[in-house]
């Protein structure tokens, strides 16, 4: 009891400050700098953290908790290293090249952190070390609170410079515990435990990619359609939404070891329920909001009346990305990766031809609704992926299919 207690306290106290911290920046950036801070910080950052991380988040758990290869361990350490390498060129490429914008730069420091942050969170929540674990996923957002006080007490102004030196040196702190875990780590065929990982991690390292890629493309394609302004109006209502997925983290990481170690049956009936569980509580959350935020943010009282339905479907969309985020941890953990690729590879292209011939009409709603399509049929894909290999999802498939159909409906009702 006291250990869940510790548990829900240190998970409240890390998710509220990941919620807060954008809400308030939305009010002490301007428009641009608010935008472009999301850009980085949850768009082309989270992108490439996904590709620099070459799935190797996904192979611990599958290695150690599922096959329980100790005589491996060793090998992941190695992996820290690769990502200093990249930190390192990016640093050469900006400082001494001067090759593209510090928006940029930015966002490719964001993703080292972030890459580092999950790896070192996975194998903590791998060894049921929640605690760390959790406050771990939340660095990056507590540098940024560092900012919101320093404005607040008139100490630290928090421009795109001054957050963009901050997560610089964010990024060295990581670089120097990686280099200090090498150095202790055990030597013995490390270099062919990391290429080993690394040829089953690849297949993880393309679906990862995917759904990241899902789960960031909003803010990279409202930024390339629209600009950052709208960039950050997307980004605003899409954290506002983020909240009911703080109780899907709280399953994830409370229960991560069960996720790789339970029968399919079970997680089937669990996960259905939580979806129409995560689904009635964004309805309620989505009509209660607009008599909540105005006295907490003035920048929703400026921008929710005309992007209302936007933040309707985002807030939807919200069921769909931890369905997939779900189904993905099963599809790794059977070792599914690489069959559901192919799948992937077709909505990808898919959803590039439905973008390209919608790209002289497209506005901010029409493509808000895509990526709520493209995520539900990600979710059915991955079913399928896991049906071809005998494991049956059917609770899952209805109630995501159901959901789907009836936030449609709900759409026309209040469009």
């Amino acid at each position: 009891m006291k250990k869940n207690i510790t548990f829900l306290f240190s998970f409240f106290t890390a998710k509220g400050i990941v919620f807060l911290v954008p809400i308030l920046l939305a009010d002490i950036l301007s428009e641009r700098d608010f935008g472009a801070l999301e850009y980085a910080l949850a768009g082309v950052g989270m992108l490439i953290n996904a590709i620099i991380n070459l799935g190797v988040t996904g192979a611990y758990p599958y290695f150690i908790l599922r096959k329980k290869n100790y005589a491996i361990k060793n090998g992941f350490n190695l992996h820290p290293i690769w990502l200093l390498i990249f930190l390192i060129f990016n640093q050469i490429l900006f400082f001494g090249f001067n090759l593209y914008s510090l928006e940029f730069f930015m966002a490719i420091n964001v993703s080292y952190i972030i890459a580092n942050q999950q790896y070192f969170s996975t194998k903590l929540k791998s060894h049921e070390n929640i605690f760390k674990a959790v406050f771990l996923d939340a660095g990056l957002y507590f540098l940024l609170f560092v900012f919101v006080i320093g404005h607040y007490s008139k100490l630290i102004s928090p421009s795109i410079n001054n957050i963009s030196f901050g997560v610089l040196l964010y990024a060295i702190t990581f670089a120097i515990f990686g280099l200090i875990k090498i150095i202790k780590t055990e030597k013995n065929n490390i270099f062919n435990h990391y290429i080993k990982i690394l040829k089953f991690s690849f297949h993880i390292l393309v679906s990862s990619s995917f759904l990241f890629f899902l789960a960031v493309c909003g803010r990279i394609l409202t930024k390339h359609f629209f600009g950052y302004e709208a960039t950050g109006i997307y980004g605003f209502y899409f954290r506002l939404a983020v909240i009911v997925v703080m109780i899907h983290q709280i399953i994830s990481v409370r229960y991560f070891k069960d996720i790789y170690t339970l029968k399919p049956q079970k997680l089937d009936t669990y996960f259905s329920y939580f979806y129409v569980f995560i689904f009635t509580l964004s309805i309620i959350i989505y009509f209660i909001l607009p008599y909540i935020m105005p006295y907490v943010s003035e920048y929703f009282s400026e921008t929710y009346e005309e992007n209302k339905i936007i933040f309707f479907v985002i807030f939807c969309k919200m069921t769909m990305w931890i369905g997939s985020a779900l189904n993905s941890n099963i599809v790794d953990r059977e070792g599914l990766a690489k069959m559901n690729n192919w799948y992937f590879l077709g909505v990808f292209l898919f959803s590039f031809l439905v973008l390209y011939l919608l790209k002289n009409n497209i506005t901010l709603l029409s493509l808000t609704f895509i990526i709520y399509t493209i995520f539900f049929i990600t979710n059915i894909t991955q079913i399928i992926t896991l049906r071809k290999n005998n494991i049956y999802f059917k609770k899952s498939l209805y109630a995501i299919s159901s959901i789907y159909v009836l936030s449609i409906f709900i759409l026309y009702l209040i469009k």
